[in-house]
């Protein structure tokens, strides 16, 4: 086996693609209008997630190596040898685990730590695309995997912590060998580009987006679970107290307004759109409440594919001043949104009911002849 792929461009304050029409948080960037598209979110609008710069890879350099002690015929792979494995697509949104962080403040009245480091989201950490490339399972097949496989740990060539750990993550064997479980390589029809993590990286549906590992160079096949600081230090659930709960791996059930917050929109018949997503199971029902009014039934347009999100719209009646809109989801299993979200010390997973702030401003006179 050879060294890792040499990264050919890497400044600070790189991100793949242009800034134009997102708010840099630090290493990443968050779309500055929540209206996220429906079907599928544009790449140029579509949120990035980075550790560090974006890394620049020359595809004909690299290589994807598959090792590991349940690796039965470790390999080393080209890109011209991954895409001669069946081609698949798979329609799926991806969310940061961080996604609504500052809402912890907003709503939950937790105030953020002075030391904190985390990315400091609103809501626009999401997106949703078609997603083309080969299936996890496929790639790992190659290595001749052993029967007692448990664990699949995929890493990148960007760098994670102060210790130059690369960005890694443990996924279970079942997960990682889900037919939905890409290795991709297009992004809505078209080559990944720099800032998605080109020319090849993991897409695992439902899952927080930290497992969808971008520009991935390694697969290390285990019978034990493989630690790293993403994995066993960061994305973990916790308690308030900071109490270790496992890792943190299936996204809630979520709702979200495309709207910014505190949005200002005209009075009178209004409607309105969002998200609604769950990782544990399609979408059943979104309800929304106007003032803490009571709660009516949002219109859902289901797209096609187990893990698209569930657009909904509502309509209602604004007269000037300031409001609020609640909405509320229930995927299939039953799980609603609850009214509160526990604090995490990470502030992230908030999927609580959330107020959105409005403000409807007087209608405007007509313009005189």
């Amino acid at each position: 086996m050879t060294d890792r792929a040499p990264v050919a461009h890497q400044v600070e304050g790189d991100f793949g693609k242009s800034v134009e029409g997102f708010d840099v948080r630090k290493t990443s960037l968050e779309p500055t209008s929540a209206d996220l598209g429906t079907a599928r979110t544009p790449v140029d609008r579509f949120f990035v997630c980075n550790a560090g710069a974006a890394a620049r890879v020359d595809a004909g350099a690299w290589r994807l190596r598959i090792d590991g002690d349940a690796a039965g015929a470790p390999v080393l792979l080209t890109f011209e040898q991954i895409a001669e494995l069946p081609f698949v697509e798979v329609d799926a949104w991806l969310e940061c685990a961080g996604n609504g962080r500052r809402l912890y403040e907003h709503v939950g009245g937790h105030a953020r730590r002075a030391s904190a480091q985390d990315t400091h989201w609103m809501t626009g950490a999401m997106g949703m695309a078609r997603w083309g490339g080969v299936r996890l399972a496929d790639v790992i097949a190659l290595a001749e995997p052993v029967d007692d496989l448990a664990w699949v740990s995929p890493a990148g060539l960007d760098v994670d912590n102060e210790d130059g750990e690369a960005v890694r993550m443990c996924l279970p064997a079942a997960k990682a060998l889900d037919a939905d479980t890409l290795l991709a390589v297009e992004m809505n029809g078209s080559p990944l580009s720099a800032a998605h993590g080109a020319p090849a990286r993991l897409l695992v549906p439902g899952w927080i987006g930290a497992y969808s590992v971008k520009w991935i160079d390694r697969i290390e096949l285990s019978t034990n679970w493989i630690p790293s600081f993403r994995a066993d230090v960061y994305y973990r659930r916790r308690d308030p107290d900071g109490t270790d709960c496992g890792p943190a791996t299936v996204h809630p059930v979520k709702s979200t307004l495309a709207l910014v917050w505190e949005a200002e929109i005209p009075p009178g018949l209004t409607t309105l759109t969002g998200y609604a997503r769950s990782g544990a199971a399609p979408i059943t029902r979104v309800e929304w409440s106007l003032d803490d009014g009571p709660w009516e039934r949002a219109e859902l347009h289901p797209l096609t594919g187990r893990w698209a999100w569930t657009p909904f719209s509502l309509a209602v009646e604004l007269g000037p001043g300031a409001h609020q809109i609640r909405t509320r989801a229930t995927d299939a299993t039953g799980a609603t949104q609850p009214d509160t979200t526990p604090y995490h010390p990470n502030t992230m997973l908030w999927n609580a009911i959330t107020p959105h702030p409005l403000v409807v401003g007087q209608p405007k006179e007509p313009t005189r002849p």
